[in-house]
């Protein structure tokens, strides 16, 4: 199955990121359509089986890219780890030896969600501004 240039720009516009809607316009003449025009016809478009199939083709090729590069990198981790290591039993612990084998640890335990995501505290102005539209919303209700 083959697609036209604009098909096929459209579906690399999604696999680069881009919304449907902001796709369809790279894609296509949108200068006399509606946003909600060209959110319809942008649907419309990704609904087409040939486009689906080019778009799951092209994402599954995607995929297997990235988890080729997340083995990888996780491999390398290993061997410097291991090198390190065997580094520091040769010839003790120098900074040099330890800063690469707890670098390597820590990286292989984030690439494994092995530490819990900090969350992101409010800023005092976030909270300052939560506090106002409390007011606001205590005065309307009263």
């Amino acid at each position: 199955m083959k697609l036209t240039p604009k098909q096929e720009k459209f579906v690399q516009g999604l696999l680069s990121g881009l919304s449907q809607r902001e796709a369809y316009k790279q894609s296509y003449d949108c200068s006399n359509m509606k946003d909600s025009t060209i959110d319809v016809k942008a649907s419309e478009l990704f609904a087409n089986g040939k486009i689906r199939v080019r778009y799951d083709e092209l994402m599954g090729e995607h995929k297997n890219k990235a988890l080729w590069t997340r083995e990888q990198s996780v491999n390398d981790l290993i061997w410097l780890k291991e090198q390190a290591k065997a580094d520091i039993e040769a010839i003790g612990v120098k900074q040099a030896n330890s800063n690469a084998f707890l670098n390597a640890v820590k990286e292989l335990n984030e690439l494994e969600d092995l530490y819990p995501k900090k969350v992101k505290e409010e800023t005092q102005q976030e909270k300052d501004v939560a506090e106002a539209l409390r007011g606001l919303v205590s005065e309307i209700n009263s």
